[in-house]
């Protein structure tokens, strides 16, 4: 009789435990993308780098921007992106260039936020805090119109060619 009291013990704690643990996990799960701080304020300054065909070569160009309407614009439609993943697509081979928009507290220091744009085969965007990669990606069908508003916002006459 005593040994069947401490079995159902045991299993009573084993459930509990794992009930505490399943929602610890859903928490957890649930603040992998804080989706109004991806991209967190505080930025200065934004370095917007792209790639440059140049006489069969490729180079990057960078515009640094340091207006804040037009870097807390950025950042909110970054943060507006929905999560995406291309874990499970088959995606084509994609030959362009990634373009990167970086956020920094100031000129001298190094950005804190990169966030990465794919927009060939799958398209996605990666962000990197602190240089960390933070999953999961984002994206969604709207993704490349999402990054043409981006693109206005910091160049609204286009890509300077330096």
């Amino acid at each position: 009789m005593r040994s069947y009291k401490t079995v159902s013990r045991v299993l009573a704690a084993l459930v509990l435990s794992g009930a505490v643990l399943g929602a610890s996990a859903s928490v957890a799960s649930g603040a992998t993308k804080p989706m109004s701080d991806l991209v967190p304020t505080g930025a200065k300054v934004l370095y917007w780098s792209y790639p440059l065909p140049v006489a069969a070569k490729v180079r990057d160009g960078t515009l640094t921007v340091t207006k804040a309407s037009v870097i807390a614009g950025v950042r909110a439609l970054i943060n507006s992106l929905p999560v995406s993943s291309t874990a499970k697509r088959v995606c084509p081979d994609d030959m362009m260039l990634p373009i990167t928009v970086s956020f920094a507290a100031n000129k001298t220091s190094t950005p804190f936020t990169k966030v990465v744009f794919q927009l060939g085969g799958c398209p996605y965007a990666r962000v990197y805090q602190h240089g960390v990669a933070v999953a999961p990606t984002l994206g969604g069908t709207h993704l490349a119109q999402v990054y043409a508003r981006i693109q206005h916002l910091i160049s609204p006459k286009g890509v300077p060619l330096a």
